[in-house]
């Protein structure tokens, strides 16, 4: 099965390119701001246990599927979802999956350029010296100020997006794939920095015992079903992402391998980053909190406190930087290979549709969080509603159609199984696990998740 078109965006060179790619997309600011706290609070190993499993065992399967319709179909997502439907004779309406997804994650990259404009702005204040020996009042009214601020706002937004759209806009085969080659090494040689930096600095023995003691009896309901969320969203399943770089996987390559490589690597960024920080945190004897509070007032407290901090300060937002920058491009990728694929627009003009787009609704959402704004409904901003609509409704809703879809009207034949009795064991137990595990686990992401989220 293929798409009748021409082949417009290319393949990736190698396997090690798609996995740059990938690693950009899923190792994201959930990674450092939230997995680490979430872990310690719900059990320590305990907590880790569950994540791995669901991880392994529920949300890869789902991801593997995604990645070998791409690879089958060689087209962004909306057009490998609608051949795929044609194949399989099936309604012709599945693909409107895929293009609900492509909303959801220009949605996604709404906030996450906002959020990435604030680490753009860190970058300059840890470099400038300005969090050096300030106590946790002064650093807390530097964050307070760049959130009263719409305009400071808006201009690390722009400059982000300007380098976002300037990298989406890059050819797939000798542009982007040059870019993102170089960028993984950057950020593992930054990241074991920070890992040794904290080991030599910080509280490291009590960032461990935090992490990784097996505490069961502080592992509640509430502290597996935020495993279970972490897991679904690590892997940007049901944004249309994954597929959309998908498409350009090299041929005769085994796709299974490399998300078994995407997720261990994934995993074991979140231990290094969460002991890190954590270690980091400790041994300034504060409360480390989670979320915003974690990356803009916890941390760069501990850094200004600490021997070349402002040097660590300044790699670690940097770092930060990069991963939401290949973030939002990838979240960019499905509807820039679509604009390419289906409406032959040129790729640098594409990039800057999509860029302005997100642009605008950034705008908007910046403009909501001021507390005088018209865009506040139930004590929640534009930029708020946006998030809990495209993480809480859309990505599972889509996800849990396309688990649906995958596991029960897609024939075998377009999986590409190999013949001998390891691959057809490993097909009957990958298809049990896309076919009776997945299913429900998306459905709590999303009917827990949004009761959790909106009404708990």
């Amino acid at each position: 099965m293929t798409l009748k078109k021409r082949k417009i965006q290319g393949i990736w060179s190698s396997r090690w390119t798609f996995l740059a790619a990938a690693t950009g997309l899923v190792v994201s600011l959930g990674n450092f701001w939230r997995t680490p706290q979430e872990l310690g609070q719900n059990g320590g190993g305990a907590y880790l246990i569950v994540y791995v499993a669901c991880l392994f065992l529920v949300m890869l399967p789902i991801a593997i599927a995604e990645v070998r319709i791409a690879v089958r179909a060689r087209g962004n997502p909306v057009h490998a979802m609608d051949q795929l439907a044609h194949y399989a004779k099936a309604s012709k309406h599945w693909s409107l999956v895929t293009q609900i997804a492509c909303i959801a994650a220009l949605l996604l990259a709404v906030n996450y350029s906002i959020i990435s404009g604030w680490l753009l702005a860190y970058v300059a204040k840890m470099s400038s010296g300005v969090m050096d020996a300030a106590s946790v009042d002064v650093v807390a009214k530097e964050f307070q100020d760049l959130l009263a601020s719409p305009e400071l706002m808006r201009f690390w937004q722009r400059l982000f997006l300007v380098m976002a759209v300037s990298l989406s806009a890059l050819n797939v085969v000798w542009g982007m794939a040059a870019v993102l080659r170089v960028i993984l090494p950057v950020l593992l040689l930054v990241l074991l920095g920070l890992l040794y930096y904290g080991y030599a600095l910080g509280d490291f023995n009590s960032a461990l015992r935090w992490m990784f003691e097996l505490r069961l009896e502080d592992l509640t309901w509430r502290g597996g079903f935020s495993a279970l969320q972490h897991a679904f969203y690590t892997l940007s399943i049901g944004t249309g992402a994954l597929m959309a770089y998908g498409a350009y996987f090299p041929s005769g390559r085994s796709v299974t391998r490399q998300l078994i490589a995407l997720a261990v690597f994934d995993t074991a960024v979140v231990i290094i980053a969460g002991v890190a920080i954590l270690a980091l945190v400790f041994d300034q004897h504060i409360v480390s909190g989670s979320g915003p509070a974690l990356l803009f007032i916890s941390l760069p407290f501990s850094f200004g406190n600490l021997v070349f901090g402002d040097i660590a300060g300044t790699a670690f937002y940097l770092l930060l930087f990069i991963l939401s920058l290949t973030t939002v491009v990838a979240l960019m990728e499905p509807v820039v290979a679509y604009l390419v694929e289906r409406w032959a627009f040129m790729r640098w003009l594409a990039a800057m549709l999509v860029g302005g787009m997100v642009f605008l609704m950034g705008d908007l959402s910046i403009s909501s969080m001021m507390a005088d704004s018209g865009m506040r409904w139930w004590s929640r901003s534009l930029m708020e509603w946006l998030d809990i609509l495209a993480a809480n409704v859309l990505l599972p809703l889509c996800a849990w159609c396309f688990v649906l879809f995958a596991g029960w009207r897609v024939p075998k034949l377009v999986y590409g199984v190999r013949e001998g009795w390891f691959e057809g064991v490993f097909f009957w137990l990958w298809q049990a696990l896309l076919r009776y595990i997945a299913p429900p686990a998306v459905l709590a992401v999303l009917v827990v998740g949004l009761y959790l989220r909106v009404v708990a």
